[in-house]
């Protein structure tokens, strides 16, 4: 969807101190809220949520509030500025988003569709997105928090395990600075008989899930073994990729930014 330079008429009722901006011929909704009525809390990335929902808002700011600034740092970036919001599930069809068609409920995203972009989150995680432990929710915030680090370059075609072992593994390393207990999440998660670079879509939203979870078990992993810093080099990387990536160039982009050694390290790597 394409923003328009001035203010839409017809502006996301209590959302924001300053107007989202919308393209006024779109046949997007225009996301209002009058019942329940939305509060917000403050902040670097500010949240607004019905009102019955601040307890789960807080946290929801809290884990943005740890997520931002440790991006910013593992991707060498400067902070982005973001808005967030809770939508009730009564209001999730209204949302803003990118496309004309709803994404599903339960499934939180990031679009570009306002100014300043949002995080969208639904009020209760679809019952696909497993494991649930207290790791569920921040790991959940943090992949949509990496997506939106990424996007504010424009970023070429890739494999999907490309596209989604970025964000994985920048949560994976948000949770180690937080000192989440992974394992505990990684011990509760099922084994699927595919690998990550032998998924295929159309998939059901479980296989879609397992999908995911590879990829921030192998996330993690790689981590542990290279330590951050592959991961700025990967992203900085692709940010300078003008031509689609295809399987060949992802896995040579991903070896060039692990270094020394990862060649023996990857194939012995279940996930991948």
């Amino acid at each position: 969807m394409t923003i328009a330079p001035e203010p839409s008429p017809t502006p996301y009722g209590r959302f924001a101190s300053r107007p989202f901006r919308s393209d006024a011929h779109s046949r997007l909704p225009v996301f209002r809220v009058d019942s329940p009525v939305y509060e917000r809390l403050d902040g670097a990335v500010p949240v607004s949520f019905p009102s019955v929902m601040e307890t789960l808002a807080g946290e929801v700011r809290r884990h943005i509030e740890a997520g931002l600034p440790a991006m910013a740092e593992v991707f060498d970036v400067e902070p982005l500025e973001l808005y967030a919001i809770l939508a009730a599930e009564s209001e999730w069809d209204s949302a803003p988003r990118d496309n004309e068609r709803p994404y599903p409920p339960g499934f939180p995203y990031f679009t570009r569709s306002t100014d300043p972009p949002t995080l969208v989150l639904p009020e209760k995680l679809s019952s696909a997105i497993r494991p649930r432990t207290e790791a569920t929710l921040p790991l959940t915030v943090w992949h949509e928090l990496a997506h939106a680090f990424i996007l504010r370059n424009p970023v070429v075609k890739t494999p999907a395990w490309l596209r989604e072992f970025i964000p994985q593994t920048a949560s994976a390393a948000v949770a180690k600075r937080e000192r989440l207990p992974l394992e505990e999440h990684f011990g509760a998660m099922d084994r699927p008989e595919f690998t990550a670079r032998t998924f295929r879509s159309p998939a059901s939203a479980e296989e879609q899930m397992a999908f995911q979870n590879l990829l921030l078990r192998l996330g993690a992993a790689a981590i542990g073994e290279f330590g951050e810093g592959f991961l700025r080099r990967l992203v900085h990387a692709l940010w300078k990729e003008e031509d689609i990536v295809g399987e060949e160039r992802a896995e040579a982009m991903l070896a060039e930014s692990l270094g020394d050694g990862c060649g023996a390290w990857l194939e012995g790597r279940e996930e991948f």
